[in-house]
């Protein structure tokens, strides 16, 4: 066996060269690490620089019954980063291939190849002037365009839902052949413009799934709108929250909101401002209702924090915000801010972080209803909304380290840092909403932890519940603890009704154990087009053969 993964090795770096097949121990140890607490090493991994390389490696895994894990960056920190569902894998990582091949302003999109980053993509219309924007994440700034579009990752603006606005993918299938979605000819005019294509449509087949390897994409591109505004609004009382959800929905159908809108609850929202705070325990192993209402008074922070943009014209924007305002004050207050009121926020802040005691500080915190750590968080979020990647709010994967967080280079898993999601679907309704925050609150608690929740509306009737488990990653007890949490909470919400939207590698295997006659289906069509099971075998429960545990 050892001898024909050498052999299948030194194949692989006749392909791409030997520079870039790394399988030192300390490199394939470097490559198979996460924030959450699954660990399983590869054998080696390739970093292909073309489709004609990447078909190559495909084929001299087939012939080598070599299990291959394609990843376009590989920062899906939380989920699993860049491992495999057993020891032994071979990782691909397609960050060589970061062509922006095209961008077309009059059509509004771009065919990128997925090594492309969200700043990649955003420096390169912004330099050129191009009055385009990418929706971005709220992630690392070095996150794929096409990997976090395949995996269904949303951002904030109206082109929030990433899978949605792709159009035209090329793909390498297990036998190394290279197909083009949408059945047109080689010099067809509507690649990337009209998603259906000709005949059955097959794009969702390659979205959380193992049936090929993309390595080209049309993105579709929102055109700078004339006008916009950000809208937050603070629910102080947490029993609010459901008449917030009805709130947001109606404003959704209505196409008031056209865009994502974040709830986030007071935990991750502190997250973003401080690292934990260990001294506040008393003996516990989460904060106390009582501490952590005495933390939102200090940070001035409410239970719940709902942010939005409002896209359009002026006029647009000025009758939505004045519908906003009348649906969202009744759950909580309610501000705006745009480019004028943004600059001069900027300035504010920039003098009180020059004088944080000072005798203006009291003033300053009463007309910005903020504290200083709170205020220096909208400066983050708000270039984010208008398709600007950042790297500062992702930071808060390290809220539970016991080391300074960077403000660099940031990598969670390099940096050991304890986080593990959970993203369910709920509808969107005060009353499920609700239902769901029951179901976890306590289980939160009974395992010691912190109950923290981003819920994201994803459509006018759906809201994405992501679910953060922070846990301190030096501490073995906690660790486990983390563990018992997420299973629990895996099965209850699943038996409760809520499906998850998107998960980890530890959890693939059990990602369709509710939908027998479905991944029956998938498994026949995963067997017809990658008979050797070669490509992520066992990604998303699709063809886990042996490897189901």
């Amino acid at each position: 066996m050892e001898d024909s993964l050498q052999e299948a090795v030194r194949r692989i770096r006749e392909v791409v060269g030997e520079a870039h097949v790394l399988t030192s121990p300390e490199e394939v140890e470097s490559h198979s690490r996460d924030t959450s607490t699954w660990q399983r090493l590869c054998a080696a991994v390739v970093y292909p620089s073309s489709t004609a390389e990447v078909a190559r490696v495909v084929q001299v895994a087939n012939e080598f019954g070599l299990p291959v894990w394609p990843y376009s960056k590989g920062k899906n920190w939380g989920y699993g980063a860049t491992q495999g569902l057993r020891e032994g894998a071979v990782i691909m990582i397609l960050e060589r291939m970061n062509r922006i091949i095209e961008v077309n302003e009059e059509l509004a999109y771009a065919v990128v190849e997925p090594g492309v980053t969200q700043k990649q993509l955003n420096d390169h219309l912004k330099e050129r002037n191009i009055k385009l924007w990418v929706d971005s994440t709220d992630s690392t700034t070095e996150g794929s365009v096409v990997g976090n579009a395949l995996e269904r990752g949303v951002g904030y603006t109206p082109y929030w839902d990433h899978f949605g606005h792709l159009c035209g993918l090329e793909v390498v299938l297990a036998s190394g052949e290279v197909v083009r979605t949408g059945a047109g000819p080689e010099n067809s005019l509507t690649w990337h413009t009209h998603k259906w294509g000709s005949g059955p449509y097959i794009e969702g087949l390659f979205s959380q799934s193992n049936f090929g390897i993309v390595t080209k994409a049309g993105v579709w591109l929102l055109p700078e709108p004339e006008g916009f505004t950000c809208f937050i609004c603070e629910v102080e009382d947490e029993r609010n929250l459901p008449a917030a959800v009805d709130s947001i929905r109606r404003l959704a159908l209505d196409r008031v909101l056209q865009s994502n809108v974040h709830m986030v609850n007071d935990v991750l929202f502190m997250a973003q401002m401080m690292q934990y705070p260990y001294d506040l325990l008393d003996g516990g192993t989460y904060l106390s209702d009582e501490t952590r209402a005495g933390l939102r008074r200090r940070l001035k922070v409410a239970p719940w924090t709902i942010s939005g943009g409002i896209y359009g014209t002026h006029a647009q924007v000025r009758v939505s915000k004045k519908l906003i305002k009348k649906e969202l004050s009744r759950s909580g207050r309610v501000t705006f801010l745009n480019d004028t009121s943004f600059g001069v926020m900027q300035r504010l802040l920039r003098f009180w972080q020059k004088n944080p005691e000072g005798p203006f500080a009291p003033l300053l915190s009463k007309v910005t209803n903020s504290s200083l750590e709170k205020l220096q968080v909208i400066p983050h979020v708000y270039p984010i909304l208008k398709g600007v990647p950042g790297d500062y709010i992702v930071g808060f994967a390290y809220f539970k380290s016991r080391g300074p967080r960077p403000t660099s280079n940031i990598d969670p898993a390099r940096d050991n840092a304890g986080l593990i999601w959970l993203a369910v679907v709920s509808p969107l309704t005060g009353g499920r909403v609700d239902e769901l925050v029951r179901l976890c609150v306590p289980a939160f608690h009974r395992h010691g932890f912190d109950w923290s929740c981003s819920l994201i509306m994803i459509n006018p009737r759906s809201v994405l519940g992501l679910i953060e488990i922070f846990y301190d990653r030096t501490n073995p007890e906690e660790t486990e603890r983390a563990q018992a949490l997420y299973r629990e909470l895996a099965a209850e919400t699943l038996r409760a009704g809520y499906p998850q939207y998107r998960t980890s590698i530890a959890h693939g295997p059990h990602m369709l154990d509710g939908a027998p006659e479905f991944r029956r289906m998938l498994d026949a069509m995963k067997s017809a087009i990658d008979p050797h099971n070669i490509i992520a075998p066992g990604r998303y429960g699709l063809g886990l053969g042996e490897t189901h545990e």
